[in-house]
């Protein structure tokens, strides 16, 4: 599979977004404090491959400084009518401007490309390049 479009969006339907995906390349679970107590779940994109369609006045954001880090890794977006945190922004490892599209919020997804796509990350030690000693408790 090479990247598709997707439509997405919150629970109550103010936040609306598009984004090109290869979901094949696979979503992230991590088991940061954040990430583990949100059970957030993403998938990345060039920020150029996403698009806000609407609700952008209706999101609040979310900034977290990990302890070992001078900055936060992501700026999250939530709807402020709903409570659903539909992306993030930040850099990616290579200082490139991504999107990470919170897996639940993809509409129009397979579920079982989707359910195939999950990779874990032990971001807990900032270990993004494996997965957690036991990732099924994530």
């Amino acid at each position: 599979m090479a990247e598709q479009h997707y439509e997405g969006g919150c629970h109550c339907g103010a936040v609306r977004y598009s984004a090109d995906l290869d979901l094949e390349k696979g979503t992230i679970r991590c088991n940061c404090s954040l990430c583990s107590k949100s059970r957030a779940w993403f998938a990345f994109t060039p920020a150029d491959k996403f698009e806000l369609k609407s609700g952008g006045d209706n999101l609040i954001h979310y900034r977290w400084t990990p302890e070992n880090k001078t900055q936060p890794n992501l700026t999250y977006h939530i709807c402020s009518t709903c409570g659903v945190r539909t992306h993030a922004e930040g850099m990616d490892p290579k200082g490139q401007h991504t999107v990470a599209v919170q897996g639940a919020t993809i509409e129009d997804a397979d579920p079982g490309v989707l359910a195939k796509s999950v990779h874990y990350v032990d971001g807990r030690h900032d270990r993004f390049d494996r997965a957690p000693d036991h990732p099924d408790a994530l």
